[in-house]
């Protein structure tokens, strides 16, 4: 057990990080790492990271611990504050903030939680990670911003974690090797609003736990690990036959001079059915009326029959989205079933391509925007495996090459042309290891002992299995709470003209998009925008958003961007407002608007929300 001087440095070194953390946040970062971040070739920005971390978690003792926490938790900052200052419009986010296409259905039954409304249906396919943001958003008052803040630190946080965990078993170089390959990872998906966030934190503490059980040989720490990934599958669905693999390599490593362990085969089906219940009591609480849990694994499975995407099914019966969620999810399978009886081999065909391009096409690494790391790390991979084979019976390459079959056999459920890499959010600690074990193996045979310096510091298990245990407790107990304190907003209704709308909503700092003219603001920092640089980013923006894009980048200095719900009947809106009309800055407000425009989604035939001016 560490000792009480020991926790209140611990204290001292965690204040110190938050405290770099959110002043980078605050102050911001210079222009000039811009380019550094956004460079179609990520291999100059690779090596970097690895040089800093490196530097950050050599040193041993107390400061090694202070400056590879404050060290981590910067690089994150970062990241964060180069998407706030560019004011970045793409896939999942506009301005710099708010969330569109998939994100923003997340956002809109968050926000529908904590008023006392169900989530959506999109949303209700995962609702661990949606129901943890509708908490984190109750929590800072609705403030998207601080939101958005507290998930990467809580990534962060997972990544040390794992990071020290690795280090002390193949030294620092292995350790921030595999760290940096994350950081390369979750770049793309820090600050936005989807199931990554939590499905990594989750996935990595995960996978910490499970190393140091292994390496210590202490069934509970593997089986807490086991736990805490079903968790982070259920939180962002994956590579769900990982679980059954892991249950399989502790039932034979932990069995000493039995046959099989049968204490780690019922704890492991145990944890791991106790992770699909605490998902299900969740969806039970949030959930929409008719949705359904993973309601979208049956457009998989019709897509794989017919040689096609997640889609396929959409395209071919358009139809199909006048039934409820049951009943379609029914007739899908039904369809996927006929498609297979019809040509069994288009199925056959749909499998090795996945494995085929999982394998042998820039894959796995795709993320890290370099053909040159891509094709390095692959090649570190494979030796990795080969080493794997020959030390089958260690602690180490047993737990590896069970994790690489269980990945193996789920490619063909998660697709990589449906949703790209974005599926393996929760394994991708475990791809980072490959290749830095497979240097680790190199490092070994030629002595290359820069390489294999293993600190000699001792660590505990404390502090990450408290860490472990408050967040998966966060996702179990944040939803039921919050859905519990909820209640339906109170308001005095306002007289609106025949040509305009009422429109009611909680405005709340940090959750607004406030352009400025250049003259006024020297560099933006979100929430507040110069006119100039949202024009620039605007371009990048989801297709299905143009519309909207268009509309604001027209929009004169001092006005305000708003995409809340409507308190009355709990649908998301957008309201371009003139800022000095925002009198309150946090409460309820009424206005009376005009309609300007629709988001729709055609595949979906689904509205997104309808934009409004208003009409004062």
């Amino acid at each position: 057990m560490p000792s009480p001087k020991l926790l209140l440095y611990s204290a001292i070194i965690f204040l110190f990080g938050l405290f770099l953390y959110s002043g980078v946040l605050t102050i911001g970062i210079p222009s000039l790492i811009y380019p550094l971040l956004l460079s179609n070739d990520s291999t100059f920005l690779f090596i970097i990271i690895i040089l800093v971390l490196y530097l950050a978690y050599r040193p041993s003792g107390w400061i090694g611990v202070l400056s590879s926490f404050s060290t981590t938790l910067v690089i994150f900052s970062i990241l964060l504050s180069s998407i706030w200052r560019r004011a970045e419009s793409s896939t999942f986010i506009l301005g710099g903030l708010l969330p569109v296409s998939d994100a923003q259905d997340y956002y809109e039954s968050a926000l529908r939680l904590l008023e006392g409304y169900p989530f959506l249906e999109i949303a209700s396919w995962r609702p661990l990670a949606h129901g943890v943001l509708a908490t984190l958003l109750g929590i800072t008052g609705q403030n998207l911003q601080v939101t958005l803040a507290i998930f990467a630190l809580i990534t962060a946080i997972s990544c040390f974690y794992f990071t020290r965990e690795i280090r002390r078993t193949h030294g620092t170089f292995i350790a921030v090797l595999s760290l940096t390959i994350i950081i390369l990872y979750y770049r793309f998906y820090i600050g936005r609003i989807m199931t990554e966030n939590l499905g990594l934190a989750l996935g990595t503490v995960g996978t910490a736990l499970l190393w140091r059980g292994a390496t210590n040989q202490k069934i509970n720490l593997s089986l807490l690990g086991i736990f805490l990934l079903t968790l982070a599958l259920n939180t962002r669905a994956g590579a769900f036959l990982i679980l059954p693999a892991l249950i399989g390599w502790g039932t034979l490593f932990f069995r000493g001079e039995s046959r099989f362990s049968s204490k780690f085969f019922l704890g492991g089906v145990s944890v791991v059915l106790l992770g699909f219940i605490i998902n299900s009591i969740v969806f039970k609480v949030t959930a929409a009326p008719d949705a359904l849990s993973n309601g979208n694994f049956a457009y998989t499975v019709y897509g794989l029959a017919v040689g096609g995407m997640w889609d396929s099914v959409l395209l071919d019966y358009p139809e199909l989205l006048n039934l409820n969620s049951e009943e379609r999810q029914d007739k899908i399978y039904l369809l996927a079933w006929k498609a297979f009886r019809d040509n069994p081999l288009i199925l056959g065909g749909s499998l090795l391509k996945a494995w085929k391009i999982f394998i042998w096409d820039n894959f796995i690494f795709s993320y890290l925007l370099s053909p040159l790391l891509n094709g390095i790390l692959k090649l570190l991979s494979l030796v990795a495996l080969f080493n794997f084979y020959q030390q089958r019976n260690s602690a180490i390459a047993s737990l590896m090459l069970w994790v690489a079959v269980g990945v193996l056999i789920s490619v063909p459920f998660v697709p990589p042309w449906d949703a790209l890499i974005r599926p393996y959010a929760a394994t991708i600690p475990f791809f980072s290891l490959f290749p830095a074990l497979g240097l680790s193996f190199i490092a070994h045979q030629f002595k290359l002992n820069f390489f294999l310096k293993t600190p000699s510091d001792k660590t505990y298990s404390l502090g990450l299995c408290i860490f472990a245990i408050a967040l998966a407790s966060l996702t179990l107990l944040g939803p039921i709470t919050t859905k519990l304190l909820s209640q339906a907003a109170q308001f005095s209704e306002i007289p609106c003209s025949a040509a305009t709308e009422a429109l009611y909503f909680r405005n709340s700092p940090g959750s607004n998009l406030n352009f400025l003219a250049d003259a006024t603001l020297k560099q933006t920092n979100i929430p507040n925008i110069r006119l100039s640089d949202f024009r620039a980013a605007a371009s990048s923006i989801h297709p299905y958003y143009q519309k909207i894009a268009e509309e604001l980048t027209q929009v004169n200095p001092n006005t305000t961007y708003i995409q809340k719900i409507n308190l009355k009947n709990g649908q998301m809106f957008g309201l371009i407002i003139n800022s000095e009309q925002l009198t309150q800055k946090q409460g309820i407000i009424a206005v009376c608007a005009i309609k300007k425009t629709s988001v729709r989604r055609q595949i979906m035939n689904k509205t997104y929300f309808d934009l409004y001016v208003s009409s004062h």
